[in-house]
Protein backbone atom coordinates (compact mmCIF):
# COMPACT_ATOMS: atom_id res chain seq x y z
CA UNK A 1 0.00 0.00 0.00
CA UNK A 2 1.40 3.36 -0.76
CA UNK A 3 0.24 6.75 0.97
CA UNK A 4 -0.78 9.35 -1.54
CA UNK A 5 -3.28 11.67 0.45
CA UNK A 6 -1.91 14.30 2.62
CA UNK A 7 -4.70 13.89 4.91
CA UNK A 8 -3.44 10.41 6.03
CA UNK A 9 -2.67 10.79 9.75
CA UNK A 10 0.32 9.09 9.37
CA UNK A 11 2.00 11.53 6.97
CA UNK A 12 0.44 14.13 8.45
CA UNK A 13 1.94 13.45 11.90
CA UNK A 14 5.67 12.54 10.48
CA UNK A 15 5.15 15.90 8.49
CA UNK A 16 4.55 18.11 11.81
CA UNK A 17 7.93 16.96 13.00
CA UNK A 18 9.59 19.84 10.47
CA UNK A 19 8.08 21.90 14.01
CA UNK A 20 10.73 22.19 16.66
CA UNK A 21 7.19 22.25 19.02
CA UNK A 22 5.75 19.18 17.60
CA UNK A 23 9.25 17.12 17.80
CA UNK A 24 9.68 18.16 21.48
CA UNK A 25 5.91 17.33 22.79
CA UNK A 26 6.48 13.99 21.31
CA UNK A 27 10.13 13.43 21.70
CA UNK A 28 10.62 12.73 17.74
CA UNK A 29 13.17 13.90 15.02
CA UNK A 30 13.72 13.10 11.68
CA UNK A 31 17.01 11.66 10.01
CA UNK A 32 17.20 11.73 6.30
CA UNK A 33 19.50 9.52 4.33
CA UNK A 34 20.61 5.81 4.34
CA UNK A 35 23.62 6.42 5.36
CA UNK A 36 22.55 8.56 8.51
CA UNK A 37 19.73 5.95 8.97
CA UNK A 38 22.61 3.15 9.24
CA UNK A 39 24.25 4.62 11.78
CA UNK A 40 21.67 4.25 14.50
CA UNK A 41 22.67 1.88 16.49
CA UNK A 42 20.08 -0.95 17.79
CA UNK A 43 19.27 0.64 21.36
CA UNK A 44 17.64 3.67 19.38
CA UNK A 45 13.85 3.52 18.83
CA UNK A 46 13.21 3.71 15.05
CA UNK A 47 9.26 4.40 14.93
CA UNK A 48 8.80 4.00 11.56
CA UNK A 49 10.60 4.27 8.08
CA UNK A 50 9.27 6.05 5.30
CA UNK A 51 10.42 5.37 1.58
CA UNK A 52 9.09 7.21 -1.76
CA UNK A 53 7.38 5.04 -4.19
CA UNK A 54 10.95 4.75 -6.45
CA UNK A 55 12.52 3.35 -3.48
CA UNK A 56 10.48 0.47 -2.87
CA UNK A 57 12.58 -1.92 -4.76
CA UNK A 58 15.71 -1.34 -2.15
CA UNK A 59 13.86 -2.54 0.74
CA UNK A 60 12.34 -5.31 2.05
CA UNK A 61 9.38 -5.42 3.30
CA UNK A 62 8.93 -4.90 7.39
CA UNK A 63 5.36 -3.22 9.52
CA UNK A 64 7.23 -0.19 10.33
CA UNK A 65 8.39 0.69 6.55
CA UNK A 66 5.55 3.11 5.05
CA UNK A 67 5.50 3.99 1.36
CA UNK A 68 4.81 7.39 0.14
CA UNK A 69 3.71 8.11 -3.05
CA UNK A 70 6.81 10.69 -4.84
CA UNK A 71 4.71 13.66 -3.97
CA UNK A 72 4.32 13.08 -0.48
CA UNK A 73 7.74 11.65 -0.11
CA UNK A 74 9.03 15.07 -1.43
CA UNK A 75 6.52 16.90 0.87
CA UNK A 76 8.42 15.15 3.89
CA UNK A 77 12.06 15.56 2.81
CA UNK A 78 14.11 18.41 3.87
CA UNK A 79 16.97 17.90 1.24
CA UNK A 80 16.99 19.25 -1.99
CA UNK A 81 17.52 16.32 -3.89
CA UNK A 82 16.03 13.46 -1.66
CA UNK A 83 17.71 10.17 -1.57
CA UNK A 84 13.88 8.21 -0.94
CA UNK A 85 14.51 7.55 2.59
CA UNK A 86 14.09 8.55 6.24
CA UNK A 87 13.49 7.82 9.54
CA UNK A 88 11.06 8.93 12.52
CA UNK A 89 13.44 8.62 15.79
CA UNK A 90 12.60 8.71 19.32
CA UNK A 91 14.79 10.73 20.93
CA UNK A 92 17.23 9.03 23.39
CA UNK A 93 17.13 10.53 27.03
CA UNK A 94 20.12 10.54 29.14
CA UNK A 95 20.86 10.69 32.75
CA UNK A 96 23.18 13.70 33.65
CA UNK A 97 24.62 11.97 36.98
CA UNK A 98 25.10 8.64 35.07
CA UNK A 99 26.88 10.40 31.82
CA UNK A 100 29.51 12.86 34.51
CA UNK A 101 30.55 9.43 36.12
CA UNK A 102 33.04 9.69 33.07
CA UNK A 103 36.42 11.93 33.81
CA UNK A 104 35.46 13.96 30.51
CA UNK A 105 36.50 15.55 28.47
CA UNK A 106 33.04 17.16 28.14
CA UNK A 107 32.31 20.09 26.26
CA UNK A 108 29.62 22.67 26.60
CA UNK A 109 28.08 24.84 24.07
CA UNK A 110 26.23 28.04 25.25
CA UNK A 111 24.22 29.84 22.72
CA UNK A 112 25.46 28.36 19.53
CA UNK A 113 22.99 29.82 16.88
CA UNK A 114 23.59 28.14 13.42
CA UNK A 115 22.72 24.15 12.97
CA UNK A 116 25.66 23.55 10.88
CA UNK A 117 28.22 24.66 13.51
CA UNK A 118 26.57 22.95 16.09
CA UNK A 119 26.06 19.97 14.04
CA UNK A 120 29.84 20.16 13.18
CA UNK A 121 30.52 20.41 16.71
CA UNK A 122 28.88 17.18 17.54
CA UNK A 123 30.59 15.15 14.41
CA UNK A 124 34.02 16.38 15.97
CA UNK A 125 33.37 15.66 19.54
CA UNK A 126 32.76 12.00 18.11
CA UNK A 127 35.75 12.08 15.88
CA UNK A 128 37.94 13.23 19.32
CA UNK A 129 36.45 10.93 21.68
CA UNK A 130 34.77 13.72 23.47
CA UNK A 131 32.47 11.93 26.72
CA UNK A 132 29.37 14.36 26.34
CA UNK A 133 28.04 17.22 24.58
CA UNK A 134 25.87 19.61 26.63
CA UNK A 135 23.91 22.44 24.65
CA UNK A 136 22.00 25.59 26.36
CA UNK A 137 18.63 26.68 25.84
CA UNK A 138 18.51 29.22 23.29
CA UNK A 139 21.38 27.08 20.82
CA UNK A 140 19.75 25.88 17.37
CA UNK A 141 17.44 22.96 17.91
CA UNK A 142 19.86 19.76 18.36
CA UNK A 143 17.12 17.57 16.55
CA UNK A 144 16.71 20.65 13.37
CA UNK A 145 17.33 18.79 10.13
CA UNK A 146 20.16 20.85 9.19
CA UNK A 147 21.80 19.92 12.80
CA UNK A 148 20.79 16.23 12.40
CA UNK A 149 22.22 16.12 8.54
CA UNK A 150 25.67 18.10 9.82
CA UNK A 151 26.21 15.79 12.62
CA UNK A 152 26.69 12.90 9.96
CA UNK A 153 25.11 10.38 12.16
CA UNK A 154 27.56 10.87 15.26
CA UNK A 155 24.63 12.37 17.67
CA UNK A 156 24.06 8.33 17.95
CA UNK A 157 27.57 8.13 18.89
CA UNK A 158 27.79 9.59 21.80
CA UNK A 159 25.63 11.59 24.83
CA UNK A 160 23.97 15.20 23.35
CA UNK A 161 22.14 16.48 26.01
CA UNK A 162 20.04 19.88 25.09
CA UNK A 163 18.34 22.55 26.45
CA UNK A 164 20.16 22.98 29.70
CA UNK A 165 20.61 25.06 32.40
CA UNK A 166 24.57 26.94 32.20
CA UNK A 167 24.18 27.74 36.06
CA UNK A 168 22.75 24.71 37.36
CA UNK A 169 25.12 22.28 34.75
CA UNK A 170 28.02 24.51 35.55
CA UNK A 171 27.59 24.26 39.43
CA UNK A 172 27.27 20.82 38.93
CA UNK A 173 30.40 19.66 37.08
CA UNK A 174 32.18 21.69 39.61
CA UNK A 175 30.47 19.92 42.41
CA UNK A 176 31.58 16.69 40.83
CA UNK A 177 35.30 18.46 40.90
CA UNK A 178 35.60 19.27 37.14
CA UNK A 179 37.80 21.62 36.14
CA UNK A 180 35.96 24.23 33.63
CA UNK A 181 37.74 26.28 30.85
CA UNK A 182 35.96 29.06 28.81
CA UNK A 183 37.01 30.05 25.60
CA UNK A 184 37.68 33.38 25.16
CA UNK A 185 39.86 36.13 23.20
CA UNK A 186 40.69 37.65 26.81
CA UNK A 187 42.38 34.36 27.82
CA UNK A 188 45.55 34.69 29.32
CA UNK A 189 46.82 31.40 28.42
CA UNK A 190 46.89 29.41 24.94
CA UNK A 191 45.18 25.83 24.68
CA UNK A 192 49.05 24.32 24.05
CA UNK A 193 50.32 25.85 27.39
CA UNK A 194 47.63 24.57 29.91
CA UNK A 195 48.09 21.04 31.80
CA UNK A 196 44.31 19.94 31.24
CA UNK A 197 43.50 17.76 34.46
CA UNK A 198 41.97 14.48 34.12
CA UNK A 199 38.23 15.77 34.91
CA UNK A 200 37.69 18.62 32.46
CA UNK A 201 34.80 20.68 30.49
CA UNK A 202 35.23 23.36 27.77
CA UNK A 203 32.83 26.04 27.14
CA UNK A 204 32.50 27.08 23.69
CA UNK A 205 30.33 30.46 23.57
CA UNK A 206 28.27 32.59 21.10
CA UNK A 207 29.22 32.85 17.15
CA UNK A 208 29.00 36.50 17.86
CA UNK A 209 29.45 37.46 21.55
CA UNK A 210 31.47 34.62 22.91
CA UNK A 211 30.65 33.06 26.28
CA UNK A 212 28.40 35.50 28.32
CA UNK A 213 30.07 37.76 31.90
CA UNK A 214 27.31 35.39 33.68
CA UNK A 215 28.90 31.84 32.18
CA UNK A 216 32.79 33.29 32.13
CA UNK A 217 32.25 34.37 35.67
CA UNK A 218 31.67 30.55 36.68
CA UNK A 219 34.72 29.05 34.72
CA UNK A 220 37.94 28.28 36.47
CA UNK A 221 39.67 29.48 33.86
CA UNK A 222 39.78 31.60 30.23
CA UNK A 223 41.69 29.93 27.51
CA UNK A 224 42.26 31.39 24.05
CA UNK A 225 43.93 29.47 20.45
CA UNK A 226 47.13 30.70 19.43
CA UNK A 227 46.86 32.09 15.93
CA UNK A 228 49.86 33.65 14.60
CA UNK A 229 47.45 34.78 11.77
CA UNK A 230 45.70 38.00 11.04
CA UNK A 231 42.01 36.56 11.63
CA UNK A 232 41.08 37.57 15.10
CA UNK A 233 38.72 34.87 15.47
CA UNK A 234 37.54 31.51 14.47
CA UNK A 235 34.19 30.21 13.75
CA UNK A 236 32.65 28.52 16.56
CA UNK A 237 33.43 24.83 15.25
CA UNK A 238 36.30 25.31 13.95
CA UNK A 239 37.67 26.51 17.68
CA UNK A 240 35.17 23.56 18.95
CA UNK A 241 37.38 21.08 17.13
CA UNK A 242 40.92 22.53 17.73
CA UNK A 243 40.21 22.27 21.28
CA UNK A 244 39.18 18.59 21.14
CA UNK A 245 41.88 17.55 18.95
CA UNK A 246 44.29 19.52 21.36
CA UNK A 247 42.71 17.87 24.41
CA UNK A 248 42.86 14.48 22.63
CA UNK A 249 46.16 14.69 21.85
CA UNK A 250 47.49 15.97 25.14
Amino acid sequence: MIIKSVQNQIFKEAFNLQDKKFRDNHGLFVVEGKKQIDEIPKDWNIKQIFISEKYQNNVANSKNIIALSERLFNKLATTQSPQGILAVVKKKQYNITEVLRNAGPFVILENIQDPGNLGTIIRSADAFATKAVFVSKGSADTYSDKTVRATMGSIFHLPVIDNINMKDMLSLLKEKKFTIFATSLKGKKYLNDIKIPNKSAFIIGNEANGVTNETGNLADEFIKIYMPGKSESLNAAVAASIIMYEVTRK
